[in-house]
Parts: structure tokens; sequence; C-alpha cells
């Protein structure tokens, strides 16, 4: 049987839009009703059947790495990946499935995406967004704000994204890791988000 692997990034410490990934994680643990996550040195793990949940225990540049040393000492061959993740261009509650582009900007997805391709295995990234981003910012105050905290309303929006990711969850497990066209699912659910 084919694990299914939901792999979230983000920075260790408090959540902020940058540890999005780890937030929505843990929220989809609670809601598979998985058992509590088993801390390693490099990550954390918790399994229901499976599908496996993993977050990765150190700085978002160090995801690759992390990765390769999960499947290595956890012996898993046949998989598929899902990494969530805090996207930046899109906005809230806004939620996208994508496979890896061949250049990345984001340097956790980047990292994750070279080793997914150095072993061959099927991975797609989860991308939950942070946006709106600041206009016309300095590379050092779009770090800023993408480390700052979320505010209260915000807060409101990740609920609603957690919808449309126990929906891509649900069909991504459905179809034990076939997705096939990434943008007729995200044409799918986005309708069936709409008429719900």
């Amino acid at each position: 049987m084919v694990s299914l692997i939901f792999f979230s990034l983000g920075n260790p410490g408090p959540i902020n839009r940058h540890s999005t990934g780890h937030y929505i994680l843990k929220q989809l643990e609670e809601g598979f009703d998985a058992p509590p996550m088993t801390r390693k040195k490099k990550y954390s793990i918790s399994r229901v059947d499976n599908v496996l949940f993993v977050r990765s225990n150190s700085y978002m540049n160090d995801s690759g790495a992390l990765l390769r040393s999960f499947l290595t000492e956890e012996h898993v061959r046949q998989c598929v990946v899902v990494v969530v993740y805090d996207d930046f261009e899109l906005n809230m509650p806004k939620v996208r499935l994508q496979q890896f582009k061949r250049n990345e900007s984001h340097n956790g997805i980047k990292s994750v995406a070279q080793v997914l391709n150095s072993l061959a295995i099927q991975g797609y990234k989860l991308g939950v967004g942070i946006g709106p981003k600041p206009v016309g910012a300095s590379k050092d105050a779009m770090a800023s704000w993408v480390l700052s905290k979320i505010s209260r309303e915000e807060n409101e929006l990740l609920e609603t994204s957690m919808q449309y990711v126990y929906k891509y969850v649900h069909e991504i497990i459905e179809r034990e890791g076939d997705i096939g066209d990434c943008g007729k699912l995200n044409a799918t659910i986005t309708k069936a988000m709409s008429e719900s």
C-alpha cells in the first residue's frame, strides 16, 4: 500500500505566517483523530493507517534534508508526499494544490523538491494562502511580514482555509495519492466549496 505523507513546513517557535503549514497539520491530526505525535530529533510523526502526518522540527531552509532523514529512518518506500506550506502568492482563505515547479522561489519548497526529484518520489505542494502580501515591499520588509503573527481576523479566515484543506486531503486519500490533473482538482474543490 502506498503511504500518503502530509509534511508541514515552518520554523520552530510560536506560530506565525511562515509556520502556517504546522498550524494546518495540527488541525488535520485532530480532525483525523491521529495519536499524539512522536517527537524524533529532526521531525515529529503521527500515523493513521497508511496516512502519515510529519512535522519538521527545524528551520524552513532545512526542510529537504529533514524529509530525506524521515524517509530513510522510517524506511518509507512507496509513497506520495504532499507538502503543506504557507503560500504568500495566495490571499487568505484560498488553498491550492500544485506540482513542483522547476524554479521554486520558496526556499523550503525548493529544498523539498530537490530531494523528491533525486529520489524519484511523487510530490505535490498544498499551498495555504497567507496574503495579501505587502505591495512593493523591500526584501527586509517582506521577510518581516512573513514572520509576523497572524491577526484574530486572519485566524478566522484560516478556519475557512481548513475547510478547503479537509476537502483536498479527503480527495487525496480517496484517490490513494493518484491525483492526476491538479488544475481539475482545484476547480472541483473550489466549485464544491462555493456550493456548500
